[in-house]
């Protein structure tokens, strides 16, 4: 049976992703301006809800099984690996919104997406770090938002830098 806590807790987790997901799709639409500092706050707030929540998702979740030591290692390795390349690709970017610039170096050799790999890779360390069989759930449409987030931005920037982006496409991962 689930407890109220983590019934709590995911429904804060499912409003940021929702809060993102509406402002992308706005964004998308024409009918938000991202230059906009209170627009851009209002999915900062979105990013702010899901984060801190998914990491209380794992501790709370009510089927949590006692992974063996050798998983427990894995999944704090993903979690280190997640965040590294989360920030990294932050501090690459210097921002999160309204990038005038096509980013190629570094880890972006390599991945289009750092912060969003990384988002990946912290969401799956921390179900496997914590044995929250019940949270594959949401992490499972975590990773779709994600994943959706990254194709909605590679359409964008393909408008912007047309043949450069597409031939940056074909030699990188998400």
């Amino acid at each position: 049976m689930m407890n109220s806590p983590y019934i709590f807790v995911l429904a804060l987790c499912l409003s940021g992703l929702g809060i993102r997901v509406i402002y992308e799709e706005l964004k998308k639409a024409g009918k938000i301006d991202p230059q906009n500092k209170l627009t851009f706050a209002v999915a900062v707030m979105g990013m702010s809800l899901f984060l801190p929540s998914w990491a209380l998702l794992g501790l709370l979740d009510p089927w949590r099984v006692d992974p063996p030591a050798v998983i427990n290692w894995l999944g704090i390795l993903m979690v280190i690996a997640g965040a590294l390349l989360a920030v990294s690709g932050l501090i690459a970017l210097r921002g999160v919104e309204n990038i005038d610039h096509l980013v190629t170096g570094g880890l972006f050799r390599y991945l289009r997406h750092p912060m969003y790999t990384g988002f990946i890779l912290w969401i799956l360390g921390w179900i496997v770090l914590n044995g929250a069989l019940m949270s594959l759930i949401p992490a499972a449409v975590s990773i779709a938002c994600i994943l959706y987030w990254a194709r909605l931005e590679e359409a964008v920037l393909v408008t912007a830098y047309g043949d450069e982006y597409r031939a940056y496409l074909k030699k990188t991962r998400l």
